[in-house]
């Protein structure tokens, strides 16, 4: 750690450079894939606008050495599955690559303090997907990789072949998309991924059908999966998704374990390819947790991983902990 580096409060006057800082990352490790939105560095003023917003907030920190700006660190404050968290996305923060790490070493030992001391526990980040750099900074202070948002360009071939009957969903077949959804819920809280995903309701799978574009796959009369699309009607600074792209979200993509590495999952998504392309949509977005292991692969193959979010726990005894040392 660099000891003459400042670390202070963001300020207005900080975030023109903030940004440009930013920008210099979008480019370095966002440029190569021709899926990856361009929004984002033709039109900064949305990232502008929610780093001032931080700074009236007290969540912006900035590090400089002789008063030039090095990198910065911004930050939501919000609960967690009933947990107190913290989360950076990838808009959030930067730092020059000549002093990369010791920025972020400088910002986090700081920041972090900060959190802890008000027994917030959970931290979590967004990066740049191929910024092994950070990442492994991240890695060695104790974070793990947590969703991965990956893009990929409507225009390109999916050549999904399948025996399997696919049509769109309609609300009469609201029992059916409840029963599978129902089961992906399911596969969810499975091992390794462990994920606590909550029950649709009736109400909200028809609003899905009736505000989406659901694709059902039958053999023969069994359903055995699906696919849901949407259309963004604005961008989206977290996930860096802009309007008008193909989501991939919602109750997302569910296929039958025992239907699975047989073309189905290929052959859902040429339908969602299709559909964008039929509406005049070029980029198409998905995230999806990394210890899904089977989607982990499966969506490596059709999208450019964009964004790798990372997340750490940090031991809850370490306040009571404190306080029984200063009490002795």
């Amino acid at each position: 750690m660099v000891r003459d580096h400042l670390v202070c409060r963001m300020q207005e006057a900080d975030i023109a450079g903030a940004v440009d800082i930013w920008v210099g990352q979008y480019k370095k490790y966002c440029c190569s894939s021709k899926s990856f939105p361009r929004t984002w560095i033709d039109d900064t003023s949305m990232i502008a606008g929610f780093l001032s917003k931080k700074v009236h907030e007290g969540a912006a920190i900035v590090v400089k050495s002789d008063g030039r700006l090095l990198g910065y660190l911004a930050y939501d404050e919000f609960p967690f599955h009933e947990e107190k968290s913290v989360f950076s996305p990838s808009i959030a923060h930067a730092a020059i690559d000549e002093h990369k790490e010791e920025a972020y070493l400088s910002l986090y030992e700081c920041i972090s303090k900060e959190w802890v001391g008000r027994d917030v526990f959970n931290h979590m980040w967004t990066i740049f997907f191929n910024d092994d750099k950070l990442r492994s900074i991240l890695f060695d202070l104790g974070f793990g990789s947590y969703v991965v948002d990956a893009f990929a360009c409507a225009n390109d071939v999916v050549a999904g072949n399948s025996f399997h009957r696919i049509r769109k969903a309609e609300l009469s077949d609201i029992e059916i998309l409840s029963n599978l959804a129902e089961e992906s819920r399911e596969y969810y809280s499975s091992a390794p991924l462990f994920l606590k995903r909550g029950r649709y309701s009736i109400d909200a799978i028809a609003e899905v059908i009736s505000n989406s574009n659901i694709f059902i796959a039958y053999e023969g009369d069994n359903p055995v999966g699906f696919i849901n699309v949407s259309v963004s009607t604005m961008d989206n600074i977290i996930e860096l998704s802009s309007i008008n792209s193909g989501l991939i979200d919602e109750i997302g993509v569910y296929v039958k374990p025992e239907y699975r590495g047989k073309g189905l999952g290929k052959a859902l998504l040429k339908c969602v390819f299709d559909h964008c392309r039929s509406l005049g949509i070029e980029s198409i977005h998905v995230d999806f947790e990394t210890a899904n292991l089977f989607a982990n692969k499966f969506w490596r193959k059709h999208f450019d991983p964009m964004l790798l979010s990372l997340r750490r726990t940090v031991n809850k005894d370490i306040n009571d902990q404190r306080i029984n040392v200063k009490g002795r």
